[in-house]
């Protein structure tokens, strides 16, 4: 537990700066853009976002697991990654062009006044976002947390830094937020890659019985995956159809901030699946729903405090302008407590080699997100949006609990409620952050 512990909280802090990174990104963005602009920025990159996401086969969760439980070599697996991602990449870019002959995706992106040659920076920056994402999970999978994390950080920082520079010393506009994205994600991988080529040597061939069980495992994660982005995402994509490009920058806003009540489940998550993955069932069913506890509880606390302090909080930091994203954050509040906990709780099915759970909850969240939002949306706006993600947020962790429970036989107070040994966990916790951030 102690190393457990240890991972998670550095992780943790590691969140911490990157919210702070991304906080100030957010700020900038939103200061110099207006509502406008940055709803603008965030459909640009919304589009290439879905492809990838539709496109990646789950090959990063497959190495993650694979890594994990040591069944292929390292070495192959980075093999493997680079040729997929230069063949998923291209064909995902292939796509993207014939999609652009259709007159209804043109009338979509001139409608919102999305600028087709940004557009187009975009796209072509999906195989270079591919492999950032596979082979940084290679090294998330080998539990080097301490890699993982640099290249995280490394990542938020340096996009703090050409926010900065391009939008506020340059005055670029939305074409330096595009470039500032673009080195970002070029000057990352790089990074990683330097540190892949420390665990192992590059090669460039293809190892067939790797690619079968990546696809076979993969494939499972990956409908999942792209069945959840749909669920964090659709609601932007349905409210530039219904309303303007002002409103996908306000409720972007809303986002951004409600999401970061992430940082705790998220980083819990990233040390949890490769954990599972290397113990018994039998110590996961004792190990997991001790991990939830704490983070609900916690999430509950955090919430509440975002809750009273919101409306201070996005009149000082992002202006007046964005002040109708206080109603929408608070009604994705609840959803995202429930979806932060699913979240923990998948990746312990999918340590355990059942990620399959994931895409039977992520369908049914799909299922009632589409037409809420078609429905809410026309009548209350940016707020239909939020509720309708908050239900099918609800739904979705519903399935992923109910599938935990009879796979490890738990009860449901021994996930939510707080037990007595647990409060040593927090001392345990604060020795360990002590030794870690306070040391001489």
């Amino acid at each position: 537990m102690d190393k457990f512990t240890k991972d998670s909280i550095i992780t943790f802090f590691t969140e911490i700066s990157i919210f702070l990174a991304g906080f100030l990104s957010t700020i900038i963005l939103a200061r110099v853009l207006g509502p406008a602009g940055k709803g603008i920025y965030a459909l640009i990159f919304l589009i290439p976002s879905i492809m990838i996401s539709l496109g990646n086969f789950g090959i990063g969760g497959a190495n993650v697991y694979f890594t994990a439980s040591k069944k292929y070599k390292v070495k192959d697996i980075t093999s493997n990654s680079f040729i997929l991602s230069l063949i998923l990449g291209g064909l995902l870019i292939l796509i993207f062009l014939v999609l652009f002959q259709f007159k209804f995706f043109k009338d979509y992106i001139f409608s919102n006044k999305i600028p087709v040659f940004y557009l187009w920076l975009a796209v072509f920056l999906i195989p270079f976002s591919l492999l950032f994402s596979f082979l940084l999970n290679i090294i998330r999978g080998t539990e080097d947390l301490k890699s993982y994390n640099k290249v995280r950080l490394f990542e938020g920082f340096l996009q703090l830094l050409l926010f900065f520079g391009f939008l506020v010393v340059l005055k670029k506009g939305i074409f330096g937020a595009v470039i500032s994205r673009i080195l970002v994600v070029l000057c990352a991988l790089f990074f990683t890659i330097f540190l892949i080529k420390k665990i192992t040597k590059i090669s460039f061939t293809l190892h067939k019985d790797l690619l079968k069980d990546s696809l076979c495992y993969g494939g499972k994660i990956y409908i999942a995956n792209t069945l959840s982005f749909l669920n964090y995402r659709l609601d932007m994509l349905l409210i530039s159809l219904f309303l303007l490009p002002s409103a996908v920058g306000i409720y972007s806003i809303a986002v951004s901030i409600s999401e970061k009540l992430f940082l705790i489940p998220g980083a819990v998550s990233t040390v949890l699946f490769p954990k599972i993955s290397s113990i018994t069932d039998s110590r996961a069913n004792k190990f997991t729903p001790r991990i939830v506890r704490h983070i609900f509880l916690i999430l509950i606390l955090t919430a509440f405090a975002l809750i009273l302090f919101a409306k201070p909080l996005i009149k000082i930091f992002f202006g007046s302008a964005f002040l109708p994203a206080v109603k929408p954050l608070v009604i994705l509040l609840p959803g995202i407590i429930a979806f932060g906990i699913g979240g923990v709780l998948s990746a312990d099915l999918a340590g355990r080699g059942k990620p399959q759970i994931a895409l039977f909850s992520s369908l049914a969240c799909l299922l009632v997100n589409i037409p809420l939002n078609i429905v809410l949306i026309p009548k209350m706006g940016i707020s239909g949006a939020a509720l309708a993600s908050t239900v099918s947020y609800l739904v979705d962790t519903l399935v992923v609990g109910i599938a935990f429970l009879k796979i490890s036989k738990r009860s449901l107070t021994d996930i939510f409620l707080i037990k007595r040994e647990d409060f040593r966990d927090y001392g345990r916790a604060f020795l360990i952050f002590k030794e870690k951030f306070w040391k001489k």
